[in-house]
């Protein structure tokens, strides 16, 4: 969603009395409007703005006694010229029994006049008696295009010839590292990172993905994930690890061209400990898009608004962010709760949109979700169109033991065929890759006090002393087990 230029225009010219603009970007949406009523009107016109600091102001200078919001409303109503009048700050007023009483009052007159009242506002504030009144449009974020003309201006008011250091590829990843950043933040990261910079590369575009990261953590409900993994740092998980290779370029121009819809989401379900979150994050790395993590904690928290507004301005942000990976982990924590499903809950509209958006976006986001325990989805979710695949991870073999075990030692600088991995594999039946990780570390501490070299006793001892998940939830895995048979694709080749 970008901005909806088109719409309001159509509500102007049918005489629509009051809009109310959602956005922060005031700066972005005063030049908008004043673009539109330039176009539209073609002649003698006002284009009015009004803060609670300066009061209204057009081109001829300040209205005198406009500063309190009343007074501003009424200065409409008496004002004789056709135009636009945009509102900065009446969000906070508008609860207030005589604006809206006045706010009615400028409805009726303005539904027959050439003048139009924009409301601009960060969150939509807006009491019941005038939900009839009022047409609320979100403004979205800027689009692709609109970013290109950003970094275009940008480029060419640097002096020199620092446009032909930029080729077509790496053009277009410095706007596509862009999207999610406001007009204003797009500028100002361009100029901040371009300043006294002679000549141009890839870090450009880390330095972008840095400004985004910023913008994402502002939300409070996303995390922008910086660290990468990628499949190789995943033991076993071959049907899993094959299905994403096999969608690696599905959000390509030539994947759209060849009649391919985008995937729309996977569900990864089973085990604690045996690597859906690291499946996860290794999508973002395979297809080589932005990873965020939604946390819902923090929706329900009521400390970014309702749960359902921060829930909303988290799905516009990630939509702004696309083409991106959104990650949420234990889903079923989260985006319903046992007994809220049915009532008149925050969870439960929260569910309702979350269907709704999973079933009908048209940006491409990627939805990787994880779940420990799937009997507490229900159906609604599981169904295709929601999510592309469901899969099953359960303990892994001996053989993915092994690579498990390569892993982590590689990861701490040891070499694998210094050791008997097929011994260790073989004796570390019914442990989780979480489980091996941590004999493999406890192994290393145990080593490090005695002043001696890693080896395969010290592993077989580490291991041997953990009480694995698979005996203290036999019951549950087995459940897992029963109920994944039949509903879900295995994660691990048989």
């Amino acid at each position: 969603m970008s901005f909806p230029t088109e719409r309001i225009e159509k509500c102007v010219k049918a005489e629509f009395p009051i809009l109310y603009l959602i956005s922060w970007e005031e700066h972005r949406v005063e030049e908008t409007l004043k673009l539109l009523a330039k176009s539209y009107f073609q002649e003698d016109y006002k284009f009015y703005t009004w803060s609670c600091t300066d009061g209204i102001r057009s081109d001829d200078g300040k209205v005198e006694n406009s500063n309190e919001a009343l007074n501003a409303l009424s200065n409409v109503m008496e004002n004789n010229h056709q135009g636009f009048y945009l509102f900065k700050d009446l969000h906070f007023f508008v609860n207030d029994p005589k604006i809206i009483r006045k706010l009615k009052d400028i409805y009726q007159q303005l539904k027959s006049s050439s003048k139009t009242l924009f409301i601009l506002s960060p969150s939509l504030v807006l009491p019941t008696e005038l939900e009839k009144e009022i047409t609320v449009f979100d403004i979205g974020l800027p689009d692709k295009e609109e970013a290109q003309e950003i970094f275009d201006d940008v480029i060419s008011s640097f002096s020199g010839n620092l446009q032909n250091h930029f080729n077509s590829e790496l053009r277009d990843k410095c706007i596509n590292a862009m999207l999610g950043l406001g007009s204003s933040e797009m500028e100002l990261a361009l100029k901040r990172i371009l300043l006294g910079e002679k000549d141009t590369d890839v870090e450009i575009v880390d330095a972008l993905l840095d400004e985004k990261a910023q913008l994402v953590r502002k939300t409070g409900t996303l995390e922008f994930i910086t660290k990468r993994v990628g499949l190789d740092d995943i033991g076993g998980l071959e049907n899993l690890k094959e299905w994403l290779n096999i969608r690696a370029l599905a959000f390509s121009e030539d994947a759209k061209e060849f009649g391919l819809d985008m995937p729309k989401g996977v569900l990864i379900m089973g085990i604690s400990g045996c690597g859906k979150s690291l499946c996860a994050k290794a999508v973002a790395s395979v297809w080589n898009l932005p990873l965020l993590r939604l946390d819902l904690n923090q929706v329900y928290s009521g400390l970014f608004g309702t749960p359902e507004e921060a829930f909303r301005n988290t799905i516009k942000t990630v939509e702004a962010v696309a083409p991106c990976v959104l990650w949420i982990d234990e889903i079923e924590a989260g985006i319903t709760r046992s007994g809220e499903k049915t009532s008149d809950s925050p969870a439960s509209r929260i569910f309702g949109t979350f269907l709704t958006w999973m079933q009908e976006k048209n940006y491409p986001v990627f939805t990787a979700a994880t779940a420990n325990q799937i009997d507490l989805l229900p159906p609604e979710i599981l169904r295709k169109g929601r999510f592309d695949e469901i899969f099953f991870v359960t303990l892994p073999s001996q053989k993915e033991r092994k690579e498990i075990f390569k892993i982590h030692l590689l990861n701490r600088d040891k070499d694998p065929n210094s050791f008997n991995i097929d011994s260790l594999a073989k004796n570390t039946g019914g442990l989780t890759g979480a489980e091996i990780e941590q004999a493999v570390i406890s192994a290393l501490f145990e080593s490090f006090s005695k002043q001696k070299d890693l080896d395969e006793r010290e592993l077989i001892i580490a291991a041997s002393s953990i009480v694995p998940l698979s005996t203290t939830m036999r019951e549950e895995i087995s459940r897992l087990e029963r109920w994944a048979a039949d509903r879900a694709v295995s994660a691990s080749k048989k």
